[in-house]
């Protein structure tokens, strides 16, 4: 995706989770169930993020 794109996480679990860039280049911040959080990803790269309070959780992003 291009550099300046919004992406928007949904929690649609029954507990709180975050998205943080391993690289720092955003955060979330803590989603409640049933709510969201949107981020413009400026920083270009492959970046690899997971869910602060449960590592497992993870994902990789590539902006151009």
């Amino acid at each position: 995706m291009p550099v300046g794109t919004r992406v928007m996480w949904v929690n649609n679990d029954t507990t709180t989770h975050d998205a943080t860039a391993d690289n720092k280049s955003f955060a979330t911040g803590l989603i409640a169930p049933g709510a969201s959080a949107t981020v413009t990803l400026n920083t270009p790269g492959k970046i690899t993020y997971s869910c602060t309070i449960h590592p497992g959780m993870s994902g990789t992003i590539t902006v151009q």
